[in-house]
Parts: structure tokens; sequence; C-alpha cells
């Protein structure tokens, strides 16, 4: 029997998140099974990578380098056109030969289909998406309008509800004719299920959703759930929180994959000072090659037996080696 492979969010559909830590990052990275591939950056900006989409041999890595949105096919960087004076690039999806692009560009939520620049409707004076899924010919954005949690269907603005004064959109999942959006919402972690809310369960004093994956029946969703003093990598499943390993103070989830039985989280732990980019398998914390002071996995992806993993490096004086 044929291996079924979920990367991210459903099959043949992957999106992820990140960060620039502090403004700055030394280097954009991927590991392969766990080695180390360092991507080509412009130097003296800052950079950061967002997402990771597998297809066949080919590896996707979307991000931001020195204010341009950019993506990595196979290690080479492409520019994404822009008209803002600023431009990140947060999600990639790959169907077929199409790939598809979510990003910012200035105030605007915008995608790129084939490196073409599309832009989507908003309410408010600033507009961002975070993430991106296809499924036949429907393209799903997530994101945020204003204040408001926000999906784009085929370019159609669909506003979620909220409790609260503030609602992000973070991952989404599309799994037949159900959608799966997770974000949160005042404090507290939730996803959206056809458009209906849900609190996910916390222990501390805040939570929040990063992504969304979807096996069968099953709903795994990975965060962080936040109290005074620390803060733990966690995920859900079907609303049960889990807590994940860790040997700091301080740990966040940030992506997720499941293949067949395997859940694979990626994110951080802070420890010996600094941050180890990690992931869990099955709940088993896995510590990336440590040659800096802050490295954090923001994005995973599976296929077959490799596991690819998307994050930045900021190496400071006396880092670790």
């Amino acid at each position: 029997m044929k291996k079924k492979t979920i990367l991210a969010v459903s099959l043949m559909v992957v999106f992820g998140l990140a960060f620039v830590q502090n403004g700055h990052c030394d280097d954009v990275v991927y590991w392969l099974n766990g080695s180390r591939i360092i991507l080509p950056r412009t130097t003296g900006g800052w950079a950061g990578v967002s997402a990771i989409a597998v297809s066949g041999s080919d590896v996707y890595i979307a991000g931001n380098d020195s204010g341009d949105a950019v993506y990595w096919l196979n290690g080479r960087r492409i520019a994404l056109p822009k008209i803002g004076s600023w431009a990140g690039a947060l999600a990639i999806a790959v169907s077929g030969s199409d790939v598809y692009i979510a990003g910012s560009d200035g105030d605007d939520a915008v995608y790129w289909l084939n490196g073409t620049r599309v832009i989507l409707p908003k309410t408010g004076e600033q507009a961002g998406t975070n993430a991106i899924a296809v499924s036949g010919s429907d393209v799903y954005v997530t994101g945020s309008d204003g204040a408001d949690a926000v999906y784009w269907l085929n370019g159609t603005r669909v506003a979620l509800p909220k409790t609260g004064d503030g609602a992000r959109a973070q991952a989404i999942a599309v799994s037949g004719s159900d959608i799966y959006i997770a974000g949160y919402d005042s404090g507290d972690a939730v996803y959206w299920h056809n458009g209906r809310r849900i609190a996910l369960p916390k222990t501390g004093d805040s939570a929040v959703a990063y992504a969304i994956a979807v096996s069968g029946s099953d709903v795994y969703i990975a965060g962080n759930d936040s109290r005074r003093g620390g803060e733990d990598a966690v995920y859900w499943l079907n609303g049960r929180r889990v807590a994940l390993p860790k040997t700091g103070g301080r740990a966040e989830a940030y992506a997720i994959a499941v293949s067949d039985s395997d859940v694979y989280i990626a994110g951080y732990d802070s420890s010996r000072g600094g941050e180890d980019a990690v992931y869990w398998l099955n709940g088993r914390r896995v510590a990336l090659l440590p040659t800096g002071d802050e490295i954090r996995a923001y994005a995973i992806a599976v296929s077959g037996s490799d596991v690819y993993i998307a994050g930045n490096m900021q190496r400071l004086t006396g880092a670790r080696q």
C-alpha cells in the first residue's frame, strides 16, 4: 500500500509561519533530516523564512529579505514584485505546476500566483495574510484585516466571529468541504470550523494557535500557552491539550505536519542561555544543530521519510558552537 503523506495541513497543501526576531537575522536556513543548509540572501539587511513546501524533488521556501518578499526554489533566491517599500512572504502552497505565495505588500494583503501579484480586499487600513491553501480550483488565504480575523475564498473576504477587540487567523487546513482555521481571539487560542469559533483549553494567561493539520477525523493544532515567567509549546488533538517537553523556561510550537500516524511539530526551546531550534516527533524533543544564540524553526514539511524544517539563525558574539 502506498504511504500517504500529509504536508503540514492536508495532502498537497503546505503553509507555515515565521517572524524576524529583534529585526535581525544572520542566516536563513533549512534542515533536511538534520543537516543544515544556508540560503542565499542580501548582505547587510535582515531576512527571515516563513514557510516550506515540498513537491517531488523540489523544495520551496518563502520569506523576506531586506524588505522584499522572496522565495527560494532549491536554494535559488527569487524576489516577488511589490509596490510598497516593504513586502514579506508568509505562506506557500504548491499545486501541480502552480506556486501560490501569500503575504503582505505595504498595508495590503496579497498573494502571488506564479509571480503575479494579486491584492485581496480589505475594510481596514491595514491587512495581512498568514496562510494559504489550495483545494482543486479554490484558493483559501487567511490573515487579518484591521482587528478582524478573516479568510478570503477566491478573493472574497469572509470575517470570522470573535468575542474580543482583536483576533487573527494564523493557519488554514481544507479537508473536503470542511474549512479549519486556527488563530487567536483576545488571549485565547481558537479555531474556526466552517466559521464556528471553538476555544482551546489553556493553563496560562494567554494562548495562541499557530498551525493546524487535519488527518481523517483528527484535528491537530500547534501553538503556545503562556503564563507569567514562562511559555509552553503545546498542541491540541481534537481539543485536548498536550504539553511538549522542554529544557528551558520558554518554548513555542510554530508548525505541524502529520504523516500517517506520526506527528511532527517545529519550534524552539530556550536552553543554556539561548534558543534552540527543535522539532518534536510524536512528543519526543529533537534538537537541531545549535550554531547561534537564537535559532528558531518556523516551518516543517514531511515527504516520505524526509523531514524538511526551515528557520532563522542569529549569531551573536560568543555564540554557542
